[in-house]
């Protein structure tokens, strides 16, 4: 029975495919009336509703097409369109040889104008200084020096490549201003991904919000963000660039996508690596290890070697009709680095190292429908970091090495073997819906936990024995931001309103110095409201104003540490700040652009991260700090190959009701309140060849001198707004002026595809020195190669 009924099943499918209409291939080929072939012209049946584009060669092909009479109908930019009735009788294959011809229209002029995502970024209501890092991505210099070459902009790093790069902006500084990438908050990628080790050529642009900031990016800042955007091609491409430098520098970085002819299908990737041995000369105090005795001197760093790596590969759909795009990746990084020294250079280190490493998966979705927009990132991720510190001694700056007994380590006596893990998760989630032609509300929501557990056997244990790093320690934060965006006055005016929602809640185990269990649990609930405006004195000029009050919950390793020398703070209080902000600016396209802020800030428990002794620092509460500043830049072409650019910024920032007579008043510390930026770039095409390109330039910094901790006002210089004359003390306290020059050139040698970079960074070897007074490198000399393969 079996057998028969198979029989009788096969014999009934076999009646049912004969009886079916054959499917036919449909292939081809559209032309110009010239014969050449054209590239991404559409192609559809019209009563099938199918459609395809031209590949690169202007071939096209349908499968799947059943019997019957069709209309073809082929289009392409500025050829007319073509309409062709094609029947399938039956065969298998069906070629298409179809030819376009140029529309005839005579255009007396063509005028087309428009502005680039830079521009608009610089003109919202909410001020944003852009840089635009493609036009310097040839050049030999990293994106903390193209910040700080930005008015109102500081980066102070406590070394060289790869040593924390701390931003300071308009009076606020390290975690006031959020990083983001591509508008996620930057917390899950921990140090693998930051200011201070993304090559420019990873990037389109870096938007720096000062202030206030949008919606869309929904964070708990107070002084403004940063936002990293990463190259974005609806193209195939390939990017590399290599640089070498002084000091046995190496920085490397790949570019890779790969997009299917229908652009709805990609693939890429991007990685880049960074190595130094960071064996610039300082200056030092040196203490020899059998007398005691201390001596100035200058020493060239023996154990300062950092290298990080750092891959992402991804994937995904876009253009669909269930998706704008939908992308999933995959991060992993690692960094290993030599500890030269600690929160200062009191006291030099020659064995410790830490390490960092971590496999990242993350999931982004948007789809914008009529009027509602979605876009949803989602990570989870586990960040381990190492510190190794078991050298049973001291060394002295010149890297001899004084066995001691009594101590387990260089760094502390007790030395360390910690092993943390720092696990995350986040999600954000943005929803922006169109009102009307001129409103759009916007709701951004960020949610994230993190989850601290670790062990150490050389380190502080409970009174019964457990290791403090045992316990989980637990912080979830949750910022919830709610804007309205309007235009109004024919689009003269533009306002953006915004209600922010601020939830914290720490849950964690401390102990004191006698191993006393201290739990600690703490839940916080703020509001905060902004507001900015914009309006239009004419094409190109414009006044702006924002306002806002804002808090700022502390962020994970301000409370936990960093699991190297930055210490735990349980007791840290959320900072609160009103700020007011006040801008004008015009231009003439091409000629000239000149903008003038200025920024009022009054802090409450402002969170700043002071050193606590000669090897760690912490993030304690400053209680009341209140100050104002201005800022310039100014940018103006010379003559058609020569454009001259420069910005100022003076900040006074101080505090007040301190209780205290010598406190009362004084600046905030380790705080700049004066620095400058002076360039020149020079752009000569066809110098040599018939598509070469030469360009040069040259810049210049000056930072005025400021304090590591507080001096009473009547010892600060006496110069008007202390921008001349000494200060009436002389002690290492002070950071002196620095004056910084570099130049150099790039050079095309046949098109935009191919370039050479020579950069000299600090031309007269001035002594460089950043933040808590670290000494930063001298002299060095870059070399870059950057190739592109469209």
């Amino acid at each position: 029975m079996s057998k028969r009924f198979l029989i009788l099943f096969l014999f009934l499918i076999s009646q049912f495919c004969l009886a079916q209409s054959p499917l036919s291939v449909w292939n081809g080929s559209v032309k110009g009336a010239k014969g050449n072939a054209l590239a991404g012209a559409t192609v559809s049946i019209v009563e099938l509703k199918k459609f395809t584009t031209t590949n690169s060669a202007g071939s096209f092909e349908f499968t799947g097409i059943p019997e019957g009479t069709y209309h073809i109908q082929v289009t392409h930019v500025g050829y007319t369109t073509a309409l062709k009735d094609v029947q399938s009788t039956g065969q298998k294959r069906v070629r298409l040889n179809l030819v376009l011809q140029e529309e005839a229209r005579e255009l007396t002029e063509v005028q087309v104008r428009g502005k680039s995502e830079t521009q608009q970024a610089k003109e919202t209501p909410i001020k944003a200084e852009v840089i635009n890092t493609k036009a310097v991505q040839e050049q030999p210099s990293t994106l903390v020096e193209l910040m700080n070459r930005s008015a109102g902009i500081r980066i102070r790093q406590t070394g060289g490549l790869g040593s924390n790069a701390g931003l300071m902006m308009n009076g606020f500084q390290d975690r006031a201003i959020k990083n983001f990438k591509d508008g996620i908050p930057l917390d899950y990628l921990g140090a693998g991904y930051n200011i201070a080790l993304v090559p420019v050529n990873m990037l389109e642009r870096v938007e720096i919000y000062k202030g206030v900031l949008p919606a869309g990016l929904g964070a708990d800042a107070l002084g403004g963000a940063v936002n990293m955007v990463t190259k974005k091609s609806l193209y195939r491409y390939a990017e590399a660039s290599y640089e070498m430098a002084s000091f046995n520098t190496h920085r490397a970085s790949l570019n890779v996508l790969y997009t299917d002819t229908t652009r709805k299908f990609f693939l890429g990737a991007d990685a880049f690596v960074n190595r130094s041995d960071n064996n610039y000369r300082v200056d030092v105090t040196v203490t020899d290890l059998e007398t005691a005795a201390r001596s100035p001197a200058t020493v060239r760093l023996f154990h300062n070697r950092f290298t990080n790596y750092y891959a992402e590969a991804y994937g995904g759909f876009a253009n669909t009709r269930w998706a704008d795009e939908l992308r999933l990746g995959v991060t992993w990084f690692r960094i290993d680095r030599q500890n030269q020294y600690g929160s200062t250079m009191s006291q030099p280190f020659g064995a410790s190292v830490s390490q960092q490493y971590s496999v990242i998966p993350t999931l982004r979705y948007r789809k914008a429908f009529r009027k509602l927009s979605l876009d949803q990132f989602l990570t989870t991720s586990t960040i381990h970091v190492q510190q190794i510190d078991t050298a049973r001694g001291v060394y002295d700056w010149y890297g001899n090495f004084r066995p001691s007994p009594s101590r387990t380590g260089e760094t502390s006596t007790r030395g360390s073997l910690s092993d943390i893990d720092f696990s995350y998760f986040t999600s954000r989630s943005n929803l922006a819906y169109q009102l009307d032609d001129r409103n759009k509300l916007e709701l951004n929501v960020v949610s994230a936990k993190l989850v601290r557990r670790g062990r150490d056997p050389l380190g502080l244990t409970f009174k019964n024995g457990t290791d403090i790093l045992e316990p989980a320690a637990h912080y979830t934060k949750l910022i919830t931001a709610l804007g309205l965006e309007s235009k109004w006055l024919e689009e003269k005016l533009a306002t953006n309103l915004i209600v922010k929602y601020y939830h914290s809640n720490v849950d964690a185990t401390d102990t004191d110095y006698y191993g006393t269990v201290i739990p600690r649990s703490e839940t916080s609930n703020r509001w905060g409201m902004a507001g900015a405006a914009k309006l239009s004195l004419g094409a190109n000029a414009f006044v702006r104003a924002s306002a806002e009050v804002a808090t700022r919950l502390p962020e994970q390793d301000e409370l936990f540490g960093d699991g190297n020398f930055h210490i735990a703070n349980f007791e840290l209080k959320p900072e609160r700040s009103t700020n007011f902000n006040l801008g004008f600016r015009t231009e003439k396209p091409g000629r000239y652009s000149f903008e003038l802020n200025s920024f009022y800030r009054i802090t409450r428990d402002l969170i700043l991260r002071v050193p606590v002794n000669i090897f760690f620092t912490q993030n304690q509460n400053v209680n009341n700090v209140k100050g104002l500043g201005v800022e310039a830049d100014a940018t103006v072409s010379l003559t058609h190959w020569l454009r001259a650019n420069g910005n100022f910024t003076w900040q006074d920032f101080r505090l007040f009701d301190t209780g205290n007579r010598t406190t009362e008043g004084a600046r905030l510390r380790n705080t700049p309140y004066f620095f400058a930026n002076l360039g020149l770039n020079a752009t000569l095409p066809r110098l040599f060849a018939g598509h070469d390109r030469l360009n040069l330039y040259y810049y210049f910094m000056f930072v005025r001198e400021y304090y590591l901790d507080y001096i009473p006002k009547s010892l600060e210089p006496p110069g008007f707004l202390g921008l001349w004359g000494k200060a009436q003390f002389n002690a290492p306290n002070i950071i002196p002026n620095q004056q910084l020059h570099s130049m150099g050139l790039t050079y095309n040698p046949v098109n935009d595809r191919l370039s050479v970079g020579l950069q000299v960074k600090n031309i007269f070897d001035s002594p460089v020195f950043d933040n808590f007074r670290i000494q930063n490198a001298g002299r060095s000399v870059h070399f870059k190669v950057n190739y592109i393969l469209k």
